[in-house]
């Protein structure tokens, strides 16, 4: 199994790290993007982590790192997942004509989608939405992306950032729901 990780604001941290021995049972190969070209990050909390984003890369930088990372594969992805930042650039991502080498993509949290919701992901696109969200409403979002061929959106009960135990989000029980179900998809 081929995954492509794109990471959230906090890039390779130890959340990440979790993560990756959780899916290394499964994945024959992980590729990950993040916004600090790989190098680990160590945040105290969530704002200096976007700030870092921010001054760092950015939201149009990270969409050119997935597409770069998407197209220069030497074989295709299984899956590629993204989380929040990395969730939004993914989907900008997929939803180009030369995608490049994705055969599904899940989206966890991509908090920067209400933007962009006329782009037509290229591949079966998965997306997990927290329970909330500051610029939309989720159950408005979720009908809306709905309506695209291919797109299947839903909400949890969970805050953006359930996944990652470096956001003041992380919960245990959700992180444990869909891990279970992102390893039951990939076996």
């Amino acid at each position: 199994m081929q995954l492509l990780i794109v990471t959230d604001i906090f890039g390779v941290c130890n959340g990440l790290s979790r993560l990756l021995q959780d899916l290394a049972a499964v994945a024959s190969r992980v590729q990950l993007v993040d916004p600090y070209h790989g190098q680990a990050q160590y945040y105290s909390d969530e704002p200096q982590a976007y700030a870092a984003y921010s001054a760092q890369c950015g939201h149009d930088a990270y969409v050119l790192k997935v597409q770069q990372a998407l197209q220069n594969a030497a074989q295709p992805f299984d899956l590629a997942i993204g989380f929040s930042a990395g969730a939004s650039a993914l989907w900008r991502a997929v939803a180009q004509a030369n995608v490049g080498m994705a055969k599904q993509a899940l989206l966890f949290y991509p908090g920067q989608i209400y933007q962009h919701l006329a782009l037509k992901p290229q591949v079966p696109t998965r997306i997990i939405f927290g329970h909330s969200e500051p610029h939309f409403a989720i159950s408005d979002i979720c009908t809306q992306l709905q309506q695209q061929p291919g797109v299947t959106a839903v909400s949890t009960m969970y805050a953006h950032g359930f996944m990652n135990p470096a956001s003041t989000a992380f919960n245990e029980a959700g992180y444990q729901q869909q891990l279970s179900k992102l390893l039951g998809l990939l076996a």
